[in-house]
């Protein structure tokens, strides 16, 4: 067979395809009012004193496109001496309703300082996770009841 008629069969049957394919059924809309939805990418990223400290500029998910990391961009002008790094995702708090203070990152400073930086998207994301504070308080003891 020539190479012309190869090519010929070749497109009828992409053709024919096409034309064979069922249009895709149409998806319901639902309407999300503004009050309950917030954009989140490039939104300031606070510390839980309200002071700014970055920028949310990624967010990472996982292959059932659950949310599993953020990527925030601290410090820096205008690109210069910035530095990412990729936190937990159970590390954010939103409050939309919050027009200062949208998004709040529950990490320490040390936490933050010493986290590795987000360089490589080919490779897997170094995630700082989350600890919950420590107590520095001792413990107090339960006093036993006297006889």
């Amino acid at each position: 067979m020539s190479p012309r008629y190869f090519g010929t069969i070749t497109a009828c049957i992409a053709l024919l395809l096409t034309a064979a394919a069922a249009d895709p059924p149409a998806a319901d809309v639902q309407h999300v009012p503004p009050s309950q939805a917030l954009a989140i990418l490039g939104h300031k990223v606070a510390d839980p004193e309200g002071k700014d400290i970055g920028r949310l500029i990624d967010v990472l998910v996982d292959l059932n496109s659950q949310p599993q990391a953020a990527v925030i961009d601290f410090g820096g002008f205008m690109g210069v001496g910035s530095r990412k790094i990729a936190v937990q995702w159970a590390a954010l708090h939103f409050a939309p309703d919050d027009a200062k203070h949208p998004i709040t990152l529950n990490l320490t400073p040390d936490q933050i300082k010493t986290a590795p930086e987000y360089k490589d998207v080919a490779r897997p994301a170094p995630v700082v996770v989350a600890t919950p504070p420590v107590n520095d308080t001792p413990a107090i003891p339960a006093s036993s009841p006297k006889p």
